[in-house]
Order: structure tokens, then sequence, then C-alpha cells
């Protein structure tokens, strides 16, 4: 359990998405703690009211809304609920993602390519374009954090399309780091490697799936466990916890980090190091 500091965020409002599982979920838990006012999005929704009914369990104040972020007017409508409910918004933490299907460029498809760019990129920029209205109407600043990957900052052996999308989002986060500055608005990303969270455990075994295939069809052992890149751990050897994650989103969010925007924060381990 990561230390706690109890009203941190007392009455600030934090939009979450992707907060169903996984660091999202860690995320929303612990700024409940702190004493955010939430608003919870993700496309899972029977996750997310369990998540919901947590927050509120232990005396957190939060709704959820049930949406799917890769369309836009559904990134509107976040917006718009979380000012209906709480009158304005301080914090966004763009989280919702997807590993989507790995292949390599020769034999990805346009529907596998717009799959993962429509979840992971066209979700952060449709959700930071309404928050950004919103604080630009507020005139009192606030704070984005976005949540890109390792992938965000090298190449990922056969996995393309999840990489360019990440690439995207760091791209994303520096411009408008330079472009909302003026406004008082601090824009930065999360970058993480292997994290103990259901997507991760679901790509790790999609991966080893694809080696035993591989295999099965005259690749060598060495080749096989290429896919998986030359490396396997971080610095640390071992995955993140969930919460770790949530500690560095969430220390960016926060006035500690009052003088930090444009920042592509690896929060790996060390993995991106060496």
């Amino acid at each position: 359990m990561k230390k706690i500091f109890p009203e941190r965020f007392k009455g600030q409002v934090i939009v979450l998405t992707g907060a169903a599982r996984g660091i999202g979920k860690a995320t929303a838990l612990r700024a409940a703690r702190e004493g955010a006012r939430l608003v919870l999005t993700d496309r899972l929704e029977k996750e997310g009211s369990e998540v919901l009914k947590a927050v509120t369990e232990e005396g957190g104040e939060a709704i959820f809304l049930c949406l799917d972020l890769s369309i836009e007017e559904n990134a509107r409508k976040m917006v718009e609920e979380a000012v209906k409910a709480y009158g304005r918004i301080d914090i966004a933490i763009n989280n919702a993602g997807v590993m989507g299907n790995p292949d390599p460029v020769h034999a990805l498809t346009k529907e596998q390519m717009d799959y993962t760019m429509a979840n992971n990129f066209y979700s952060v920029f449709y959700s930071c374009k309404y928050e950004l209205q919103q604080f630009m109407k507020q005139k009192k600043g606030g704070a984005v954090v976005n949540n890109a990957s390792i992938a965000g900052l090298t190449g990922l052996p056969g996995n393309p399309a999840y990489v360019a999308s990440k690439h995207a989002v760091n791209g994303l986060t520096k411009n408008l780091a330079l472009d909302y500055a003026r406004f008082g608005i601090r824009v930065n990303s999360v970058n993480p490697a292997g994290t103990d969270t259901p997507m991760v455990k679901e790509a790790y075994e999609f991966v080893m799936q694809k080696q035993k295939e591989a295999q099965a069809n005259g690749v060598s052992e060495q080749e096989a466990q290429s896919m998986a890149g030359q490396k396997t751990e971080s610095m640390l050897k071992r995955d993140a916890l969930a919460e770790e994650q949530a500690a560095s989103i969430l220390f960016l969010a926060s006035d500690d980090a009052s003088h930090m925007t444009g920042e592509i924060v690896a929060t790996d381990g060390g993995w991106t190091s060496f």
C-alpha cells in the first residue's frame, strides 16, 4: 500500500478515463482516498460500476459514465456530464487504451491500425479537446495526465500499430504543453512498462500464443522468442503494481508537480534506460 496524502485533492474534480480496471481503478481508489470528486468513465459497464461502488463505500464522491471515448461525441458528453455533476473540472487523467492485436506491418490490416489508433490516440485527442475547452472556459488553469507507454518511447517487436499510437500520444502531449502553458494548463504523460494489470496479462498471453504458433510453423525457438523483444524485464526485475503507476499519475496531477509540463515520464522501472 502506497502512502496516502489525505486531502491532497480535497474538493478537486478529476475526470478519469479507463477507470474500470488496472491502472485506472488504482488511480480512482487512491484519488478518492485523497479527497477528489471523480468522474469515472469506461466502456466496461460492469467493472466500472464495481469501481464506483468501491469508491463510494470508502466515502468517496463519484459518478460513472459508460462511454466509448473513441467516439468524439462521447468525449464531449463526458465533460458535459462532469460539469453538470460538479460545476467544473480541475484535473483530467486520460488513461483509456487497448493493446490491440500485434502484427508486423506486412501483415497488418487497415482495420487493425484504425482500431488501435481510435482507442489509443483518438480517445486521448477527443478527451483532451473537450477537457481543454472547459479549462479555458473556467480560466483557472488545469492539469492533464495522459497514459502512454514505453511503446511511446521506443519500438516493440511486431507491434507497430501500438507503438505508432503511443508515440502519437506523446507527440500530442508535448504540443499541448506548448500551446496551453500560457493558460496555466499543464500537460504531461506517464509511460509504463510491464504492469500487473488485466490488459498486460492478456497481452503476455497473446504473445506467448503467437510464439507457439510461430514455432509450430517452423520458426526457430530463438526467433520466436524475439517476438517479445530482447528485454523482458525492467532493471527492477519485476512488473510494476497498478498502485505504483497511480502514484506517478497523481503526483503529476497534483500541485507538487506545479512546475512540470511537457514531461514524458518513463514510469518503467528503468526499462528504457538500457
